[in-house]
């Protein structure tokens, strides 16, 4: 099924069910699809068709949902970048995706004036125009998001609409969504996850709550009132979880699953949200250029793990080059960047992702770091992943970042940044690393911040936090501690 078809036979099934619930507003499945409809006609009468790239410069709100279907409608492509992004970054991207047209909420009407095509947001439903048929194209580009940038300067990915909707199908089938889920969207829709969450939501039948931003208090009184049954959760939303003590149980007794992706779950952190919510956390493995890789079984807890995201999913193969680095092939993976270098992905399906991993015999799928984060310490390899769930897992931290740092002794040694509570020291975290890692991996130095650069998704940006070490870190109180036994 093609990505608008998604949504229009949802429509067709369940025409007054509720899909979306938004500050206050019920939208019905036959409403949100009458939108797409609408918007569909106006967009062709802007001279919007097939092959057009155009920028969602929106926040959370159903006309982002309403403009993704009705662009795949029409046989255009959405560029989604960041809307928080500064002025500089968003014109980067519109000419890295080469977009030509743009929908645009009222703060962005500087930035479209040297586009084709620029459509308000209020304008976007508001007259009637003809509806043209659905464009029904597999393999043109259907979806450019942008990749998190860690390791360099964010690329526009494309995705065509075949791998779209496969990414959704996994999703869908992997999570075993159905019409009696009600989900909780609270990440931004400019994001991967949160285009396909609420795209398998919808094609299912099932019901979801849009935030335009996250609130914890608002987030768990939705939780109480619709009964949620799946809730995707960030790093910092967990923490603040752990930092409720208002929490029970019975509040959370719909609640299948909380979500989490990008990286290990730190067992302590998992402990104290189980022992106040009574709700275990499913792990997953995906990224910017592929996106549905691996999960853990959804049926079988007893095979879930904090530390490894799971097996692959449906239809989707995995294998290791010669330094180790992952490489995926499957119905979620994209046909390559635009205008940029697309020399990680093979001519034979396979992508080169970047990350150092493992594979056991029975396909379970252990990610060790990126390839271009390893810190090599006197010839030894050292994962900054390893290192920051380490320091993770103290009670008294909050957050941590590991970087590599030049020293003429050993080549380079680990730098830690972390985010913790006040009374907590270097010694008293140099004390705790040591039962838990080899002298080699302990960080030589620790930074205590108040945040760490994360991008929305909530994976760190690695290569901003390498700049404040160089640029000399004096916003920050720093400890230095030689760890050399």
């Amino acid at each position: 099924m093609s990505f608008a078809g998604l949504l229009e036979d949802a429509a067709n099934r369940w025409p007054d069910r509720t899909a979306l619930h938004f500050e206050g507003d019920r939208w019905t499945f036959h409403r949100l699809q009458r939108a797409v409809a609408a918007a569909a006609g106006n967009l062709t009468a802007a001279g919007v068709g097939v092959g057009t790239r155009v920028l969602l410069l929106l926040e959370n709100c159903p006309e982002y949902l309403i403009s993704q279907f009705a662009l795949a409608r029409v046989g255009a492509a959405f560029v989604t970048p960041n809307p928080y992004c500064t002025r500089h970054e968003l014109v980067r991207a519109a000419e890295a995706a080469q977009a030509r047209a743009a929908i645009y909420a009222p703060r962005f009407g500087d930035l479209v004036t040297g586009l084709e095509s620029a459509i308000p947001v209020a304008e976007l439903t508001a007259r009637s125009a003809a509806v043209p048929g659905p464009v029904d194209r597999p393999e043109s580009p259907r979806y450019l998001p942008f990749s998190s940038g860690t390791t360099g300067l964010p690329k526009a990915v494309i995705h065509t609409d075949a791998s779209l909707c496969g990414a959704v199908g996994q999703l869908r089938r992997h999570l075993a969504l159905s019409g009696d889920d009600r989900l909780q969207v609270a990440l931004p829709l400019c994001h991967v996850f949160g285009t396909t969450i609420s795209a398998a939501a919808l094609s299912v039948g099932a019901e979801f709550t849009l935030f335009r931003r996250f609130e914890l208090n608002e987030a768990l009184h939705q939780l109480r009132r619709y009964g949620v049954t799946i809730w995707p959760i960030a790093g910092a939303v967990a923490h603040e979880l752990t930092a409720r003590t208002d929490l029970k149980p019975e509040d959370f007794a719909a609640l299948r699953f909380f979500m989490w992706g990008g990286s290990a779950v730190p067992h302590e952190l998992a402990q104290r949200i189980f022992t106040a919510t009574g709700v275990r956390f499913l792990c997953s493995y995906g990224m910017t250029e592929a996106m549905m890789v691996t999960f853990n079984p959804v049926d079988d807890v007893a095979q879930w793990s904090l530390d490894s995201p799971g097996y692959p999913t449906e239809g989707t193969e995995l294998r290791t080059g010669p330094s180790g680095e992952l490489e995926v092939r499957g119905p979620s993976v994209a046909s390559g960047y635009a205008g940029a270098d697309s020399s990680a992905f093979g001519q034979d399906g396979w992508f080169r992702t970047g990350d150092v991993a493992r594979i056991d015999p029975d396909g379970r799928l252990w990610i060790i770091d990126r390839i271009k984060d390893m810190i090599k310490v006197s010839g030894f390899q050292v994962a900054p992943a390893e290192v920051e769930l380490a320091l993770r897992e103290h009670p008294a931290v909050h957050d941590a970042g590991v970087v590599g740092h030049p020293d003429d002794r050993v080549g380079e040694v680990p730098i830690a940044y972390v985010v913790a509570d006040p009374e907590l020291t270097a010694a008293q975290l140099e004390s705790w690393v040591r039962t838990r890692l080899a002298s080699y991996k302990r960080p030589h130095r620790y930074h205590f911040v108040a945040r760490l650069p994360r991008t929305a998704a909530g994976k760190l940006r690695r290569a901003e936090l390498r700049g404040w070490h160089v640029d000399g870190g004096t916003q920050f109180s720093t400890s230095t501690n030689a760890a050399s036994d």
